[in-house]
């Protein structure tokens, strides 16, 4: 017996074995459903969140083209405070729209201006401009341009549009 057991050792020894078959390996395609429906949800997923963001960047496009027409006032004259304050109006059109903004003037145009945003306009400024605005024989003065400038750009940086406006 024990020739039987050397005999059966020297054939299970090392040299006699062979090497192990590897299998292919496992491709990635075709992929399995789950993936290709987490694949699907991703991308809708991307899609949804890139329209979201074009659509907010152009919501706010008034807002750029106002603040680079704003850059165009540099005179310190009456006529360019008539247009800083055609240039806010515009700007609440464009934001509100039409029916909404077209009937406010005077108080309550610089209370809706506060309103919907950061903008805060003294009693003394309304009636300076109120006058300067509808008195062709009123002088301005500059410290009311660089105000009302001021006013203006805030108004348009600040103003929120809220969904039940």
């Amino acid at each position: 017996m024990s020739v039987d057991m050397n005999k059966t050792i020297s054939q299970a020894s090392l040299d006699n074995l062979h090497d192990i078959i590897v299998p292919d390996a496992v491709g990635f395609f075709p992929l399995a459903p789950g993936w290709i429906i987490v694949g699907v949800l991703a991308i809708t997923l991307l899609l949804h969140f890139v329209f979201k963001l074009y659509k907010q960047y152009q919501s706010t496009l008034y807002k750029r083209e106002a603040l680079r027409g704003l850059e165009s006032y540099a005179k310190e004259s009456r006529d360019e405070i008539l247009a800083l304050l055609a240039l806010a109006k515009r700007v609440g059109i464009a934001a509100y729209g039409r029916t909404q903004i077209a009937k406010l003037s005077g108080e309550s145009w610089w209370d809706f201006m506060e309103e919907h945003s950061k903008v805060k306009v003294g009693k003394e400024l309304r009636a300076e401009l109120s006058n300067l605005l509808y008195d062709s024989s009123k002088q301005y003065e500059s410290s009311q341009y660089t105000t009302l400038k001021k006013l203006v750009t805030l108004w348009i940086r600040s103003h929120k549009v809220t969904s039940h406006d």
